[in-house]
């Protein structure tokens, strides 16, 4: 077995995706020791909207490159929407100071995307894959 494999199999995350985390967990370390926390995490937040904005222009071809590059940014936003939200909550107990509207936000943020998936899935029943089976 690849390392890898190894990796994935412990984790359940590619190395891509560590390296991901590794990364925003540098930004916001710099941003930590430099004295500038907030404006990283605006920025961090921001390059989320605009790789999902991004996701969701790519997602509109049906097959190619293009299809490949927005399953890609899908996979990558699912990966980082936690931490996001995180950041995002944080940020917003900057402004709010209010425990029960802080609360209220981030169970939203947290429960509000898999709330919707269930209420609006599939009714009906045909649950073929985006891409088709390569084998």
């Amino acid at each position: 077995m690849k390392w890898q494999q190894r990796i994935r199999v412990a984790t359940g995350l590619s190395c891509w995706q560590i390296m991901l985390h590794l990364a925003v967990i540098g930004a916001l370390l710099v941003g930590w020791k430099t004295a500038s926390l907030i404006p990283v995490g605006v920025g961090l937040c921001l390059l989320y909207v605009f790789t999902v904005i991004l996701m969701f222009a790519f997602q509109r071809f049906r097959s190619g490159t293009l299809r490949d590059i927005g399953d890609f940014l899908e996979e990558l936003t699912t990966t980082w929407y936690f931490g996001t939200a995180m950041i995002a909550l944080w940020l917003l107990s900057r402004v709010v100071q209010s425990p029960m509207l802080l609360t209220i936000a981030g169970l939203a943020m947290i429960a509000g995307p898999a709330i919707y998936s269930l209420v609006h899935k599939d009714k009906s029943g045909n649950f073929s894959p985006k891409q088709p089976v390569r084998r």
